[in-house]
């Protein structure tokens, strides 16, 4: 089978859009070696520059102008790929327009309405903005064959807001962005507690409250520390038991070993967001076997399961209820050892790239099938 790939950023840049396009890409060429990549880096970086336009309520790539020309690049690329079918990776403003006659599979952590409504940063869009950018969706929902969403979350939303039946909804996390399997080494009983921050926008990834959280729990385990890897906030610094370790990137060996070490040492995973539409930092957590402790919204309940691979709070939980939760796991070593081995079940089972690609099999199956296109 031919595949045209298509994703919101370079699938060749493994930094790009949280290393999404680089590992899916990985696991569909693996699948489907005949896999052809549409790049589109010039009008990329026309995005990029332009999306300063976002402060005052204009999100550049919800242009129609700069759609119709993406869409024109794109099917210019596809007449001479020819493929079967097209997997794509977000990317709706590239692909709203193309030629509607290519089968095709769509992925994406939610759709346009869901995010704008849901994240604070989209709050000030103006009117235009919102309306157009609905009707590029739209287009590119209606010509879709199948939707990829990555959590229940996610493909509840879509039905509620596009009307998308249910037989063209296939609710599939995305793997763990990770170089290889770390493996699992179950924790050892006792010890310092550890609790690891990862991310790079403090507030919405709930820093503040993860910093509360820690001095709760450490005002009972005076040896409890928090390590904080991605930024370096102010309020964090200087403070006895915080370890600051700032951006770990995983294309430099020495900054992604270290980035395995912290992982590897931690106890429990901390980031309390308030907006989070999957959240892929949980899958890695599950792939080193250590419970995720997160806030119960959008898409993060698909990843983190309560009480069974990780603790959900409320969105109102205060800190104390956090360190509550957290105390009472950690003093109940066998219950700690049935949360960590389920994590790891759970990315062995489901928060992989191998389970995501056959998911990717059985959809692509579906959409040529229904077109005509011979099976592979």
């Amino acid at each position: 089978m031919r595949l045209g790939y298509i994703s919101i950023a370079s699938p060749f840049d493994r930094a790009s859009w949280s290393g999404v396009p680089w590992y899916s890409y990985n696991e569909v060429k693996k699948r489907f070696p005949d896999t052809h990549v549409i790049d589109t880096p010039r009008l990329d970086k026309l995005v990029t520059r332009l999306a300063p336009l976002a402060r005052a309520g204009i999100l550049v790539s919800r242009e129609p102008i700069l759609a119709r020309a993406f869409s024109t690049y794109v099917d210019k690329q596809l007449e001479k790929i020819r493929p079967d079918a097209i997997v794509a990776i977000g990317a709706a403003h590239k692909l709203a327009y193309i030629n509607k006659k290519w089968p095709m599979v769509y992925v994406a952590d939610a759709l346009f309405d869901t995010i704008i409504n849901y994240y604070d940063q989209y709050r000030g869009l103006n009117e235009r903005t919102r309306r157009v950018g609905n009707i590029m969706q739209r287009e590119l929902v209606d010509r879709c064959d199948i939707l990829m969403m990555t959590s229940q979350w996610a493909a509840d939303a879509a039905a509620a807001d596009y009307g998308i039946a249910a037989e063209r909804l296939l609710p599939t996390p995305y793997g763990a962005n990770l170089e290889s399997d770390p493996g699992f080494k179950p924790p050892s009983p006792g010890g310092v507690l550890r609790l690891l921050f990862a991310g790079y926008a403090w507030e919405r990834k709930g820093g503040p409250l993860a910093l509360e959280i820690w001095k709760a729990v450490r005002a009972r385990l005076p040896d409890a520390e928090l390590h904080i890897i991605g930024c370096r906030p102010p309020a964090a610094t200087g403070l006895e038991g915080v370890h600051i370790h700032g951006l770990l990137r995983k294309s430099v060996p020495d900054e992604y070993a270290r980035f395995v070490q912290l992982f590897a040492a931690s106890s429990f995973f901390l980031m309390p967001s308030r907006q989070e539409a999957f959240g892929l930092v949980f899958g890695e957590t599950a792939a080193f076997g250590r419970p995720a402790v997160a806030m119960a919204t959008g898409g993060v309940p698909t990843v983190v399961q309560d009480g069974r691979t990780g603790l959900l709070m409320q969105p109102d939980a205060s800190a104390a209820t956090y360190a509550d939760r957290i105390l009472s796991v950690w003093s109940d070593p066998a219950g700690y050892s049935s949360l960590c081995r389920a994590a790891r079940r759970d990315f062995e089972q489901r928060l992989n790239w191998d389970a995501w690609g056959q998911r990717l099999e059985i959809a692509l199956e579906q959409v040529t099938r229904s077109s005509g296109v011979e099976q592979w």
